[in-house]
């Protein structure tokens, strides 16, 4: 016991050294005098209770150049990593595991797309205040210290160029391409179901059900489950997109007859999380935003009279070839029975602790090669048409001119300038209008070609016809309803039925719809408990087909005593909830029993991340006669019935191995723990500095409050939650409502790093202060120009 307490002693005095020693002098200034030499003029920063900077200058130069200095102070090493993401450059800081990313993002070429952005498109104001934001963040790099993470890892910040900030908007349009996944795992599927089969798996899509292109072989097949392996181990280093909430009020349907609007984004759990938030305000502007790290322009945000948020809009942007090579002559592909030759790029992957690898990219017509060299002599490759990869690409543009639009003219037109990430942007202003239009430039297929598989390359006859224009995509304004959601569903109206995507299942989308529809005027408050609701949509339809099987079998007095938990359930996924519990573990263990005979576990998985997985899931609990239900493994032919009253089985001796005998004890927050984990907290003991300690929370993978378990694993830890919650009411933007999952800080011994947790989890908010009244009774931190 003693050399037990000897050594716990021992780690925990090196851990207390380390923290002395890396992280001395890190944490930022929150009042007092400092000089930033780039500034022109004299700028106040002040802190409000949650260490959010309220940033106070007298030119929108030094408003950008002050917001770099600071961010960069709470988040560089975050800041870095989506630099080094965007460059294909973690290799040189991680070593050998993250060589698959490297090469996939050098694969995507996401800083040659931002430099061509840069140079052909980017306007020379954005370019301007890209400038001052970089100057700032240099001033704080050059001023020091900088984060411990470099410490750790033994390298020393570069500067940073324009092109690493554009480059982000790679990653943001990375993260919400879902076809780069889905199109390669249809058409896996394709390859391994009959058509009566695929038909339930595509009941989003009805087009061309039989389409198929030639048959891969299994090392290409491993080609794409290394692809979609790479995109998922991102995860660990940059947190990914995956929904979002939003809902817009117009003034007759709230209590003070202003309009409101609310937005939840939904993105994987990191620590830090993926935004900052800052207040700027200048003579020329003035805005409240929530800032992706090395990013001066918020992707969400408001100003005094409009407001602005965020979902993915789920309309495909991507379409995947399989080219043919020259069997003769490998450096050539086929199209329209012309040889071509490939576009060659060689590059050198830096590796800490190997050799240096030397790739080489290649290039046809439709766009990058996705298959790494050890497949290409197969003959089958992948090449990606990406709307990222539109010349006239220029998001950035659209969110400098965001918070200056005033009118729904202006809002279409700051729209406009993006033809990737594809985005729903919800839009309110103080003068009464709301509108909603789906951001982004969408490719037009020829008739009859499915848009959700990868497609032939060689034969010119899916060839992309053109690309939807800002007034052909989905939008709305003003409508008479009052109200306009967006929950990542297919768009609504005939005029937007052709539009194709990997719409998510409708639930979301209809509760919030029927919740807001059960009264006519709202106020901020009562939207709150909207935002955190934690039923699960359409929860009766599954619990009554679990029930209907159950209840023709004899059951224990154990398993009675459960069925009766599951009866009584009222669909809520709150933290102490029973019948939520054997709910989720029920619909894992019927899903696995009912597809991975079929699928095989790869597949299974990554059709598990994709919203066909809940629709056709739905789809078969109301046709339990569908062939699907029948075990090919097996020499009988099993019913949808007999395939339940298993899963039930094995639901229970899981529950009971993991949570013991008492059922009564199975409450959600014993499974559905969530925990916040850097980049470096995955080992030990830097877990114990970085990470914030996992807690059981309310929530789950499809209510509202979307704080999601993966659908394909037996670990019902959280892997997705909203990254803020807003509510903005026109009626006093000086007040809106706002919280964080953990904190504003990145710097682990920071009293900001985790001060929003317990908030969070527990369903509140805090105010977002843009009452300037107010905000100058905080001692201000004040960053003077150099003498």
């Amino acid at each position: 016991m003693k050399k037990v307490f000897s050594w716990v002693l021992f780690l925990w005095l090196t851990l207390a050294f380390i923290i002395f020693v890396l992280f001395q002098n890190t944490n930022i200034k929150k009042s007092g005098e400092i000089t930033v030499s780039s500034l022109k003029e004299e700028t106040q920063v002040y802190f409000d209770p949650f260490a959010i900077p309220h940033i106070e200058a007298t030119s929108v130069e030094d408003s950008y150049r002050s917001l770099g200095y600071i961010m960069a102070k709470e988040r560089l090493f975050q800041m870095d990593l989506l630099r080094r993401l965007v460059q294909g450059r973690f290799s040189e800081v991680f070593g050998e595991k993250t060589i698959k990313i490297d090469k996939l993002m050098r694969t995507l070429r996401l800083e040659e797309t931002a430099k061509f952005i840069q140079e052909n498109t980017l306007s020379e104001e954005v370019k301007k205040l890209l400038t001052a934001f970089l100057e700032g963040v240099h001033n704080a790099i050059d001023k020091g210290p900088i984060p411990m993470e470099f410490k750790i890892l033994g390298y020393e910040p570069e500067r940073f160029k324009i092109s690493d900030i554009i480059g982000v908007s790679g990653y943001m349009a990375l993260t919400f391409a879902e076809g780069i996944q889905a199109d390669i795992i249809t058409t896996e599927m394709l390859e391994k179901l009959p058509d009566e089969k695929m038909r339930v798996l595509r009941i989003d899509n009805i087009i061309n059900s039989n389409f198929r292109i030639e048959s891969q072989t299994d090392e290409n097949k491993e080609t794409v489950f290394n692809l979609n392996k790479t995109i998922k181990s991102l995860e660990n280093y940059i947190p990914l997109f995956h929904g979002s909430n939003s809902w817009v009020l117009s003034g007759k349907r709230t209590i003070n007859g202003y309009p409101i609007l609310a937005n939840d984004p939904h993105i994987s759990i990191s620590n830090p999380h993926i935004f900052y938030e800052a207040h700027i305000k200048s003579p020329d502007l003035e805005v409240y935003g929530h800032f992706i790290p090395l990013s001066p322009f918020p992707i969400l945000g408001h100003t005094p009279t409009t407001a602005w948020a965020i979902t993915m809009s789920e309309i495909d942007d991507v379409t995947l070839y399989q080219e043919k090579l020259n069997p003769e002559k490998p450096e050539q592909y086929l199209f329209k029975g012309e040889w071509k030759n490939f576009e060659l790029k060689n590059e050198v992957i830096r590796v800490k602790g190997s050799n240096d690898i030397n790739i080489s990219l290649k290039r046809t017509i439709h766009g990058p090669i996705l298959n790494g060299t050890d497949f290409e002599s197969e003959g089958r490759v992948l090449s990606l048409n990406w709307s990222f990869y539109h010349p006239d690409n220029n998001l950035f543009q659209s969110l400098y001119e965001l918070p200056k639009a005033r009118t729904v003219e202006e809002f279409k037109s700051a729209v406009s300038h993006a033809s990737s990430p594809g985005l729903n942007l919800s839009w309110v202003n103080k003068k009464g209008d709301i509108a909603w239009w789906v951001m982004g430039k969408y490719p037009k297929l020829p008739s009859g070609v499915s848009y959700d598989a990868v497609l032939a390359g060689w034969t010119g006859d899916h060839e992309i016809q053109g690309w939807t224009s800002i007034d052909e995509n989905p939008h709305r304004i003003n409508p008479d309803a009052g109200v306009i959601v967006t929950a990542n569903y297919k768009p609504q109206g005939k005029d937007f039925e052709h539009f194709k995507g990997y719409w998510q299942p409708a639930g979301r989308q209809y509760l919030i719809e029927e919740l807001l529809a059960s009264k006519e005027l709202w106020s901020k408050e009562d939207l709150k408990k909207v935002q955190t609701n934690t039923v699960v949509p359409n929860y009766s339809n599954i619990v009554n087909t679990f029930l209907k099987v159950l209840k023709k079998r004899t059951l224990n007095h154990e398993e009675q005593i459960l069925l009766n938990y599951l009866e009584k359930w009222d669909g809520n996924c709150h933290s102490k909830s029973v019948g939520c519990t054997l709910f989720s573990v029920l619909n894992f263990q019927t899903g696995e029993n009912l597809f991975l005979d079929e699928l095989g576990q790869d597949v299974f998985e990554q059709l598990g991340k994709t919203s066909r997985f809940w629709l056709s899931y739905q789809h078969l609990m109301k046709s339990l006669d569908n062939p699907f239900w029948d075990n090919i493994e097996s020499q009988r032919v099993e019913s949808g019935e007999e395939v339940i009253y298993q899963s039930f089985i094995e639901s229970v001796s899981f529950l009971k191995d993991k949570l013991g005998h008492k059922v009564s004890s199975w409450e959600w927050s014993r499974l559905h723990k969530i925990s916040y984990i850097h980049p470096l907290g995955r080992v030990f003991p830097l877990n114990l500095l970085f990470n914030v300690k996992e807690e059981g929370i309310d929530g789950s993978r499809y209510s509202i409050n979307n704080i999601g378990q993966g659908v394909y694993s037996s670990n019902f830890s959280p892997v997705v939650a909203p990254a803020t919650r807003r509510i903005i009411d026109m009626a006093s933007t000086k007040h809106s409502y706002g919280i964080l999952p953990t904190g504003n800080s990145g710097n682990p011994i920071s009293p900001f790093f985790n001060d929003q947790g317990k908030l969070y989890k527990n369903g509140e908010y805090r105010d977002q202060l843009m009452d300037w009244k107010q905000i100058r009774k905080l001692d201000p931190l004040i960053l003077h120009p150099e003498d």
